[in-house]
């Protein structure tokens, strides 16, 4: 067995990086009218791109998890400010760890399906948008002692549909012998 079976995309500069050029964009055309527009075109964007719309979207757009030898292990995004932390500074994320002795059951959710292990194989799919609002929900539930966790499968199957089922089904292989 591998050391991991990593899904999703790990977080990285591009949403500070986006956030600066469409500032910037927003600013220039503002220079058009006045320095005091541009500024305020500039702070506006700035502002609704870092703090309302990659919080918003961090879960579609940078929704890494990976199973590990003990356990599976995900970017904590359980607030606001954690969302807003890794858009600021992704060389600081926190990850949350879940030992397989926590995990009590464990479901793929395809849009409002539900699917074990013993039925993976009759998943098919949506085809999945390149926008992370209009993504429909694909991934994989845990449910623990006094919760659940969901774990992002959207982002592969938009862009490797052709491996996702295979190293989704290796993973809840290896998922399901290490919880019998």
């Amino acid at each position: 067995m591998t050391d991991t079976i990593e899904f999703g995309k790990r977080i990285n500069h591009y949403p500070i990086f986006i956030s600066f050029i469409l500032s910037f964009i927003a600013g220039s055309i503002g220079l058009i009218a006045d320095i005091r527009i541009s500024i305020f075109s500039f702070l506006i964007v700035l502002f609704l791109l870092v703090c309302i719309y990659f919080p918003m979207n961090l879960p579609n757009l940078f929704g890494h998890w990976q199973l590990e030898t003990h356990g599976i292990s995900y970017y904590r995004m359980n607030s606001y400010w954690d969302k807003l932390k890794m858009v600021i500074s992704p060389n600081t994320v926190e990850f949350q760890f879940i030992s397989y002795s926590q995990i009590k059951n464990f479901k793929v959710v395809e849009e409002n399906q539900e699917f074990s292990l013993k039925d993976i194989l009759t998943i098919k799919p949506a085809k999945q948008s390149i926008f992370p609002w209009l993504r429909k929900p694909f991934f994989l539930k845990l449910e623990l002692n006094n919760s659940s966790v969901k774990l992002d499968l959207a982002f592969d199957q938009l862009h490797d549909p052709n491996n996702t089922m295979f190293r989704l089904s290796n993973a809840l292989n290896i998922l399901s012998k290490k919880l019998g």
